[in-house]
């Protein structure tokens, strides 16, 4: 069992049914992942699933469940890397209610520490669906890196990956090499209340920001602010004026009417004297 502060991933077994089949046959959990199975379908592999767990160098599947709670809330995997012998390929899956709560950034880093220690192991992959910009954003906030054709070839699939530390250093919540999102975030969020929103690429950011300014932003603690945005990854808060938003026209002063002249009231033609 591996634990963390909030959650407790253990492992999977039959009596997890209910959890199997609410995210394996639930279109909207599986729009990211193929076509979601039926409830016969659900129950056969969950049964397949539970069986090669039980391999000593196989499929590793855990439920994520609250450790208040004890409620499962989503699965996540290992699975060995069908293209490296020493990688193996992480996934995870939330039920809708457990989203934007930091959980899969939680569970994630704490399955990529047990791998690293109690796996012979070098890296790590995640492929995910280039439209699925949670995933992306999660994969930047760890420290994922690159952009790998998967073994398909297809170019509608990313995959990326993690390794560990020459020196044999296992993860750390902070990303082991270059600058990611998260860092690129925790420097706009002080940026302070005048901060814009606005579009901008991350190279642009990159291009902005000061070696200073880096150096603190690799000193904060990383925090899960992307959770909360929504959208395009590149849709943040930015201070810097190389990236300012466009000036928003003042509104147009409305000209005082003209006062029209009052019209003099039409002189009285004097009256004809009678004779």
């Amino acid at each position: 069992m591996i634990v963390t502060p909030r959650l407790r991933l253990r492992a999977l077994a039959l009596r997890d049914m209910a959890l199997f089949r609410a995210l394996y046959c639930d279109p909207g959990t599986m729009r990211h992942i193929g076509k979601p199975l039926s409830r016969a379908v659900a129950v056969a592999s969950l049964r397949a699933t539970v069986a090669a767990t039980r391999k000593p160098a196989g499929l590793r599947f855990f439920v994520i469940a609250e450790c208040q709670s004890r409620r499962g809330v989503g699965l996540c995997s290992l699975r060995p890397a069908a293209w490296d012998k020493r990688g193996i390929e992480l996934g995870i899956m939330l039920v809708h209610t457990a989203r934007r709560h930091g959980y899969a950034r939680e569970a994630f880093a704490a399955l990529i520490n047990y791998a690293f220690r109690a796996l012979p192991i070098d890296t790590i992959w995640v492929q995910y669906r280039r439209a699925n910009a949670g995933m992306a954003r999660l994969c930047d906030i760890l420290g994922f890196e690159g952009n790998f054709l998967p073994r398909s070839g297809t170019s509608v699939r990313r995959c990326v990956r993690i390794r560990r530390d020459r020196n044999g250093a296992v993860f750390s919540n902070q990303p082991t090499r270059g600058i990611t999102m998260s860092n690129i975030i925790g420097f706009l969020e002080q940026a302070g209340s005048n901060a814009a929103m606005r579009h901008a690429s991350r190279e642009a950011l990159l291009r902005t920001m000061q070696d200073k300014e880096i150096e603190n932003v690799l000193r904060q603690p990383h925090r899960s602010l992307l959770d909360d945005l929504t959208g395009a990854r590149e849709t943040m808060y930015c201070k810097n004026t190389a990236i300012a938003p466009p000036k928003q026209k003042a509104p147009a002063k409305k000209k005082p009417a003209k006062k029209t002249p009052a019209k003099k009231p039409a002189k009285k033609a004097p009256a004809k004297r009678k004779r």
